[in-house]
């Protein structure tokens, strides 16, 4: 199965900024039974490629003259090679699994969620076997917060998703990781595409899910949105222990610049 991706991501100053530097995670990640076959990411001014320290593939563009917009444009194609199983994908860590479990910035967690992972903890430390009661705390969490567009922003963190009750893709990912991490379960925040021309998911094709630390498997993904693990339908991009470690786009500016308003087009559709 061949899959296309054509992403456009603007930013609009209400004044000329002088200097804005954006930073773009949209190149995939390395994934079993996935396949690149073409990929491009272009943008303005001058340009470098890095990687993190997660491992996710960087291309920051820096544009050095008074501008008041910016398009930063993604084109590629890539192919499933595998079959349909959620544990072909998932990926084994470097890193100690302690890291994994920081208490940290829109993931961070406190006892406002333990009625989400009420009676999970012991059988957590019990289970050889993490996957069904991972199953089991993310419907619960798809659930208990209602997925809703224009509720919540990219500074909203886990527990005041929690308390509202409704968010995006991003929201139920962030509170997912932190249950995860009070549990005692490593776990982080994934962002990447997902097709949505079959008609059977919600939320934008460029959503965001979370991961946990499996023993025995590695990485495993969960979707509370859609209360679903991430198959051939999801493409991953990038990891972090919030948002704002795997956001697809980030920028900064030097003034005045203004308010900012940013727009995103994305299409995912299968090709063949």
């Amino acid at each position: 199965m061949r899959v296309a991706v054509n992403h456009v991501t603007r930013f609009r100053f209400a004044e000329p900024a002088s200097h804005s530097i954006h930073d773009a995670r949209l190149v995939p990640r390395p994934a079993a039974g996935q396949r690149l076959v073409s990929w491009s990411v272009r943008g303005p001014g001058r340009r470098a490629e890095w990687r993190d320290g997660h491992g996710n593939s960087i291309t920051t563009f820096s544009v050095a003259q008074r501008h008041s917009h910016v398009e930063i444009a993604v084109e590629g194609i890539y192919e499933w090679v595998g079959d349909d199983s959620w544990l072909q994908y998932a990926e084994r860590e470097p890193l100690p699994a302690t890291f994994w479990l920081r208490n940290h910035g829109l993931a961070r967690h406190d006892a406002r969620l333990d009625p989400l992972i009420a009676g999970l903890a012991p059988r957590v430390a019990d289970s050889r076997d993490h996957v069904p009661l991972l199953h089991e705390l993310m419907q619960r969490v798809h659930e208990r917060i209602t997925y809703r567009v224009g509720v919540s922003d990219v500074k909203t963190d886990a527990l005041h998703a929690f308390d509202r009750g409704e968010g995006v893709c991003q929201d139920l990912a962030q509170v997912f990781v932190a249950c995860c991490r009070r549990l005692g379960v490593p776990a982080r925040y994934v962002s990447g595409y997902m097709r949505t021309d079959n008609g059977h998911k919600i939320g934008s094709p460029c959503p965001a899910w979370g991961e946990a630390l499996v023993p025995g498997l590695g990485w495993v993904g969960f979707d509370p949105a859609n209360n679903a693990s991430p198959t051939h339908d999801y493409l991953k991009l990038a990891v972090g222990l919030d948002y704002t470690e795997a956001a697809p786009v980030t920028g900064r500016r030097i003034g005045p610049g203004g308010d900012a308003e940013m727009t995103v087009e994305a299409m995912v559709r299968q090709i063949d």
